[in-house]
């Protein structure tokens, strides 16, 4: 196995790279809507994201989390050949059962087209979205090596390198293949294929080349449960859009799904991170007296950040999807700001899942049958009557339900002080000020459309500054919020303004300052 960095990254440098290669990795379908949005038809759009949430399924229920279950296990011991053996099985492992899918996915191609699509003609996608799966459940543990021997600069670079590739060639098939979905999955099964053979190749010959029984069984017992949480999963990120597919059809699907993935674009940028950095160092963050003190911490500064950006996206969303998106999407704003809302919560449970990895006792999990159940009746009461916005509040509902769930699980695992007054009180200032928000664009369609209307076709750009300018002072107001409401203590604001000077030493010529560090302490 390659030597490992003579030293890692510090905490925080590690947070900024992660975030950098869930952008790129997330990026791809984002910077791709705008195209999807004017090359494709809603119909086909709502097509591919059926599809997408159909392997999505199948990945959740055979190989859900197992990129956790490999860095934990990669992690619980610092002898080399233990973790040269752990890299080959999950390997294994991994190209095994992806393997079985794809297999059983090609041979019920028909059936399978049939009960999505309802007919049986697109059972091409189902076979080229079996084959980009399988390629991009091989790419797992090869690409996560670099997260589990903390070697981030590396992971970066083949996130650049993967990004670039998948969205060229994602650009290039859309333009030259008629048919829009097809050119989408087979740009995924080049683009993540190259990587295969390039980085999982070398990463497979470092390995022990070996598939360890011993160890096969200790993850099976480890991650037995991620089955069925793998089905709960899929229902709370995904069920929405079969169940939307089935009631108002595919186009309704594509306008849905345009939004939710906007919105869904900041929990890839400051909690996928940070929890990518936070795996690596759980275990031996936790075994410090202070440990749960920084869990507890971290979960508040990462819910600020997300607040922040999320009342940034919400306030503009109007404008986000006249700029991006073509005019048939344009509905799909109203639902941005109610799903930044539910992935709030989302964000909280995924530092409160920090007991159950710890502890090993991820079957405690299991309980959350519970939350999946509360959120189908959800869907099943709000889609069919309210549509896109039903599923959209569903999902608020559900996840406030799975966070308070995951709490209470975990706390009877590892107790962790959490700071939840303060975390209310940064939601409930973005929601008073996004409502504000709400009141004046009501007001503005109810007295002033045909100005607007008439200023957006004759001066757009202009139009778009003008508003930008006029909505600024709601984000300094949700600022003068949280500094009445003292969401950070003295000891918050020096630590943040130690890592704000290290941050500017690295940017200053001859400076003799130290480099950034953690506010709390814990590199």
């Amino acid at each position: 196995m390659a030597k490992q960095q003579t030293k890692s990254a510090s905490f925080l440098s590690q947070i900024i790279i992660y975030g950098l290669g869930q952008a790129l990795n997330y990026g791809i379908g984002f910077i791709l809507l705008p195209v999807y949005s004017r090359l494709m038809p809603e119909a086909d759009y709502g097509r591919l994201e059926v599809l997408n949430r159909t392997m999505d399924i199948v990945a959740l229920l055979f190989l859900t989390q197992y990129g956790i279950a490999y860095i934990r296990f990669y992690r619980d011991r610092t002898d080399e050949q233990y973790r040269r053996l752990v890299t080959s099985t999950c390997m294994y492992v991994v190209f095994l059962v992806a393997g079985l899918m794809t297999t059983v996915m090609c041979a019920t191609s028909v059936p399978v087209s049939q009960a999505l699509f309802q007919s049986p003609v697109y059972s091409n996608y189902i076979i080229l979205g079996a084959v980009r799966y399988l390629m991009q459940m091989a790419f797992i543990v090869p690409f996560l090596y670099f997260q589990a021997t903390e070697q981030p600069t590396k992971y970066i670079i083949i996130s650049s390198a993967s990004f670039t590739t998948t969205l060229a060639l994602n650009i290039v098939l859309l333009y030259t293949m008629a048919d829009k979905v097809a050119a989408v999955l087979w740009a995924g099964i080049l683009g993540t294929g190259i990587f295969v053979l390039a980085v999982g190749g070398p990463v497979f010959w470092r390995s022990a080349k070996k598939l360890n029984w011993g160890i096969s069984w200790q993850i099976v017992k480890f991650s037995w449960s991620f089955t069925f949480l793998g089905f709960m999963s899929f229902v709370m990120n995904s069920g929405d859009r079969l169940i939307l597919n089935r009631y108002f059809g595919a186009a309704e699907v594509g306008v849905y799904s345009a939004g939710y993935k906007i919105a869904q674009v900041l929990s890839t940028f400051v909690f996928s991170p940070t929890i990518r950095a936070w795996t690596a160092k759980m275990v031996d963050v936790l075994r410090q007296p202070e440990g749960v003190r920084f869990l507890a911490r971290l979960t508040t500064y990462a819910l600020l950040l997300y607040s922040v950006l999320g009342l940034i996206v919400s306030v503009y969303s109007r404008e986000i999807v006249s700029v991006m998106m073509d005019r048939r999407y344009f509905a799909c704003y109203t639902i941005i700001p109610i799903v930044i809302l539910a992935y709030a919560a989302d964000g909280i449970q995924m530092f409160m899942d920090s007991g159950f990895y710890y502890t090993k006792k991820t079957y405690l999990k299991m309980w959350h049958g519970f939350s999946t159940a509360f959120c189908l009746v959800l869907y099943f009461l709000l889609i069919p009557r309210y549509g896109m916005m039903g599923a959209a509040w569903a999902t608020v509902a559900a996840y406030a339900f799975f966070v308070t769930l995951t709490w209470y699980l975990s706390n009877r695992v590892l107790p962790a002080p959490y700071e939840f007054g303060k975390m209310a009180k940064i939601l409930l200032a973005a929601v008073v000020v996004y409502l504000i928000n709400y009141a004046l664009e009501s007001y503005e369609y109810s007295h002033f459309l045909p100005v607007r209307t008439a200023a957006q076709l004759a001066y757009p750009w202009l139009y778009l500054i003008v508003v930008i300018i006029i909505k600024a002072p709601l984000i300094w107001l949700y600022a003068a919020a949280l500094h009445r409401l003292h969401v950070l203590e003295p000891e918050d604001k020096a630590r943040l303004l130690e890592f704000v000077d290290g941050l500017r030493s690295r940017f200053t010529p001859n400076s003799s300052a130290l480099p950034p560090v953690m506010p709390s302490g814990i590199d």
